[in-house]
């Protein structure tokens, strides 16, 4: 397993934010075994935590690209999603996912700060173990949904946008007021949609940062999604409203190159903060 790396942005918004937020950002685990990304989430002290989907594996092993409609890209697809599953078989087991491996990191995360989870496109459907986990260790899911949260005197309004049946949430979200700060697993969904709207910060992943970077920019290789060399792939756009992180897990056979996995830490300040 590659290792993982920790990155940090200062972000600073119009809103009045009393006193700086730390806010980490933890996305695609994808029920594996990340005791390094936990470390880092104790030693980076946040006031919160943002879980962006795709903890869990809750899909049938088809592949999530069947809407693709060019034929030659579409078998491409097909034929890496094939080759990877029957690839994965020989893994390691611990390399493997485990539902009890998502469980144990949102359960010693909890401990750490408060957790706000979203979903993303492997969680088609939770169970209702995973529903009664989370009541319990006292994980907050926004699925399709908001809540109004207070931190050092700084509100925010946070909401946890789905893969499946949104439009309905979004655009009763777009619609309120206040500080908005959106769980957006996919960042393609900002790009093409809410670039316009008045959503403080995006947080997103999905796209496990290209897998590969190539360039002096680190530009992805290939980026669900995006198709190849896609534009959203990691780090910070449109002027810091968007932020995507490289995620947590690996989950491919084919390693990750010049992109190790990604635990983000957030430093959110008002624009007026410090000033006299």
């Amino acid at each position: 397993m590659s290792k993982a790396v920790l990155t940090r942005y200062n972000i600073t918004v119009t809103a009045s934010v009393p006193e700086p937020l730390t806010i980490a950002h933890v996305s695609d685990l994808h029920e594996r075994v990340a005791d390094d990304i936990l470390a880092m989430l104790r030693r980076a002290k946040p006031d919160f935590i943002v879980v962006t989907g795709d903890t869990f594996e809750r899909y049938d092993n088809r592949p999530q690209y069947d809407f693709e409609r060019r034929p030659i890209k579409r078998l491409i697809i097909n034929i890496i999603h094939y080759t990877n599953y029957i690839l994965t078989k020989f893994q390691r087991d611990k390399h493997k996912a485990k539902t009890e491996n998502a469980y144990e990191f949102l359960m010693r995360a909890a401990k750490i700060a408060p957790v706000y989870l979203s979903l993303g496109n492997h969680e088609q459907k939770l169970l209702d173990v995973d529903y009664l986990f989370l009541k319990d260790c006292g994980i907050t899911l926004l699925d399709n949904a908001s809540q109004e949260i207070e931190y050092k005197g700084c509100r925010i309004l946070l909401g946890g946008i789905s893969t499946w049946d949104y439009e309905d949430f979004i655009e009763d979200y777009r619609r309120q007021k206040g500080m908005k700060l959106l769980l957006c697993h996919n960042p393609q969904f900002y790009a093409d949609h809410l670039t316009d709207s008045d959503i403080a910060l995006t947080l997103s992943g999905h796209t496990h940062g290209g897998q590969i970077r190539i360039g002096k920019k680190g530009r992805g290789f290939f980026v669900p999604g995006q198709g190849l060399f896609g534009k959203y792939a990691h780090g910070s756009f449109f002027n810091g409203k968007l932020i995507v992180s490289a995620g947590c897990a690996n989950t491919v056979m084919c390693p990750r190159l010049f992109n190790p996995r990604e635990l983000v830490v957030l430093h959110l300040k008002g624009k007026d903060y410090g000033k006299i």
